[in-house]
């Protein structure tokens, strides 16, 4: 199940007004804790997609925040199964999510409609290079990336075992696929 969170609404909800910029440390962490409680209300989500489209101004502390936040404690927690996708950044929102992600050494997958995900944050040379396969695939075997990367197939395993604990790709059926919203 694919749960989608409007942020401009999440923002007005926190907040109390209509507003389109996510700007500083306390807005950042009251729509989180909005988030956070959205997520706990609904039935356990397999991707949550934080659409940001209607969002005008994304500090790199309200970045830090919401997103970087919230990857990290998915990673830490108990719901470890639930990954996050980001929808309709502007370039420069996506450059300071890529840069709290980085500092944290967090990772997910951006999206933009009609075109190509895209990792942001830090995964190892390896591990984007294969996910970066999986995303002009759709899915591979842990041998075809292997094959396509001229990698040793213990190195591509691993590469592939980093990008699922990253969030950003899933295992199936002994494939792996990118992450999407789709």
């Amino acid at each position: 199940m694919i749960t989608e969170i409007d942020l401009r609404d999440v923002l007005a909800k926190s907040i109390g007004s209509p507003h389109s910029d996510l700007v500083t440390r306390a807005t950042g962490a009251k729509v989180r804790s909005r988030i956070e409680a959205e997520l706990l209300a609904e039935p356990a989500a397999a991707a949550v997609v934080l659409d940001f489209s209607s969002v005008r101004v994304l500090d790199c502390s309200c970045a830090d925040e919401v997103i970087a936040k919230l990857v990290l404690q998915r990673t830490q927690g108990p719901n470890g199964a639930v990954r996050f996708v980001i929808r309709g950044l502007a370039e420069g929102q996506a450059e300071e999510v890529d840069h709290v992600l980085r500092r944290r050494r967090l990772a997910l997958v951006a999206e933009e409609l009609g075109g190509r995900p895209r990792l942001l944050g830090e995964v190892d040379p390896s591990a984007a290079a294969a996910w970066e396969v999986l995303t002009d695939r759709g899915s591979a075997a842990p041998a075809e990336v292997a094959l396509a990367l001229c990698l040793a197939i213990e190195e591509t395993e691993r590469a592939l075992a980093a990008l699922v604990a990253a969030g950003v790709a899933r295992q199936a059926e002994g494939r792996f696929l990118p992450l999407t919203a789709a």
